[in-house]
Parts: C-alpha cells; structure tokens; sequence
C-alpha cells in the first residue's frame, strides 16, 4: 500500500490575509500556487498513474489543493479529515486511516505543516519528532504493509521530493 503525503500549495500570506478580517482557516491559494501545484500533479501523473483516494485537511487552501490533484487524477473522490489539520496528533490520523481506507491501495493525503511531516516521521520512525522538511507543494511517499494494519513506525520511505524537483 502506498500513502502519497503532499503538503498544500502556496497560500496567500498570514498577515495579509488577517487584515482581512477573515479567519486562517479560510486561506486560500494563490495564482501562482494553484499553476504551481498543476505543474507538480502533472509530473507527479507520469510516475503515479492512478490513486484511489484523496484525503484532504478541511482547511480552504488543503481543499483547494486536493482539488487540483483531483482534476489531474480524473475526478477522483476527495473526502475530508478533521485529523488533518495543523494541530492534530499523528496518532489521530494514524486511527482514520486504519478505519477509512480498508479497499484502498494508494491514498494521497494533503494537510499542513508541521503536522504532515510529524505524521510521516511517526510513520517511519515510531516517534511524533519531525525530521522531515515538507516545503508546500512537496511530496513524501510512504510504503506501508496494509493500511488497515498500519503501525507507528511500519512505514517505509519511498521518496521526499521537493516540488523544484518536479517542475521547471
């Protein structure tokens, strides 16, 4: 099974959002993440072909970006986790894929710092002590037996690909 976490795309900046008057969780992406995030979820088609789900944090900019990778995977369903989002435990979200994925083979998963690089590292290592450094619109993949039978420290590193990696 393989669990595809990507970090949402850029965003239009904290501070000037909030003189807004509009609360964070409303942020949404910007011109130049979503061309950005399209040219990452291309690239990301050549070598991931298919995927059965897309798992997105309930938060606009998380949303926005499952959007897109939808639109590239050919209307794949997105389904939304509260456990996603920025302050949430992994363990949290570790118990949601257990239950929620039993006929999937390839989930992608798209969330916030620092939470998605907690998760990940709890995933490979056993501990919520991040070592990863997931730059928005990065992707970490993640092997891991079942997900149904998913453990704290069962998963195994397939990549961590920044997104200049994959775009121009």
């Amino acid at each position: 099974m393989e669990l595809i976490i990507i970090r949402h795309a850029v965003a239009e900046e904290r501070e000037d959002f909030k003189k807004k008057g509009l609360e964070d969780h409303q942020r949404p992406l910007t011109l130049k993440g979503r061309k950005k995030m399209q040219k990452v979820c291309m690239q990301l088609r050549d070598f991931l072909k298919e995927v059965d789900i897309i798992v997105s944090s309930p938060l606009v900019r998380a949303r926005q970006t499952a959007e897109i990778i939808s639109q590239i995977y050919f209307e794949t369903k997105i389904v939304e986790a509260p456990e996603l989002v920025p302050q949430s435990p992994p363990p949290a979200f570790l118990k949601w894929l257990r239950t929620q994925s039993r006929n999937c083979r390839r989930i992608v998963v798209v969330g916030h710092e620092p939470h998605l690089s907690a998760f990940a590292s709890y995933m490979l290592t056993g501990k919520e002590h991040s070592f990863i450094d997931l730059k928005k619109s990065g992707i970490i993949g993640l092997e891991l037996e079942s997900f149904a039978h998913a453990e704290a420290g069962g998963a195994q590193l397939l990549y961590a690909v920044p997104p200049r990696f994959l775009i121009d």
